[in-house]
C-alpha cells in the first residue's frame, strides 16, 4: 500500500509541477502583450503595457521608440517627442527616432519646436535639411517663414 501511495502522491507532484510550467510558458510577456494590442490598434491598452516596461529599464532604446509610437498613435505629440528624443540620445544614430521627433513636431504643428529641432540636427546631419525639405509632411513647416529665416541664417 506504501508503494501505491508514494507513486500517487509522485504522480500529482509531477502533475502540478507540470502543469505550473505549461502556464508560465504559455503566458505572454509584457513584450508580447504590448505587440498584441500594437498590432491591433488598441493603443489604449498598450501604453501602460510599453511604460511600465520603460520605466522598469529606461535604459533600452527600442522600448523609449516603441513607447513614443504608442503615444504619437494616441496623437499625444509632446509626450512623444519627448519618448523619441530619449531613444535618440541612448543611440545617436537611431535616425529612424530623428525622423519621428520631426514628424511628432510637424503633427502637432509646433512650428518653433520643429525649428529649434532643425537647428541642432543641421549641425550634426546637415544633409538631414535637405531630406526634411523632400517629405511632403513636413511641407507646411518648410515653407513656413519661421524654416526659412533658420535657413537663411545658415
Amino acid at each position: 500500500m506504501d508503494w501505491k501511495m508514494n507513486k500517487l502522491v509522485f504522480l500529482l507532484v509531477s502533475l502540478l509541477i507540470c502543469s505550473s510550467v505549461y502556464a508560465e510558458s504559455t503566458a505572454l510577456k509584457p513584450i508580447d502583450q504590448y505587440y498584441s494590442h500594437a498590432s491591433s490598434g488598441e493603443w489604449q491598452k498598450a501604453l501602460p503595457i510599453i511604460k511600465g516596461m520603460v520605466e522598469s529599464d529606461p535604459s533600452i532604446p527600442s522600448r523609449w521608440f516603441q513607447y513614443g509610437s504608442c503615444l504619437e498613435e494616441l496623437k499625444m505629440h509632446a509626450e512623444a517627442i519627448s519618448a523619441f528624443k530619449k531613444a535618440y540620445e541612448l543611440d545617436a544614430t537611431d535616425f529612424g527616432s530623428q525622423y519621428r521627433i520631426f514628424r511628432n513636431y510637424a503633427l502637432a504643428k509646433d512650428t518653433e519646436g520643429f525649428v529649434a529641432f532643425a537647428k541642432a540636427e543641421a549641425v550634426k546631419t546637415p544633409q538631414i535639411l535637405e531630406l526634411i525639405s523632400q517629405r511632403e509632411e513636413f511641407k507646411a513647416i518648410v515653407s513656413s517663414e519661421a524654416y526659412s529665416a533658420f535657413l537663411q541664417q545658415l
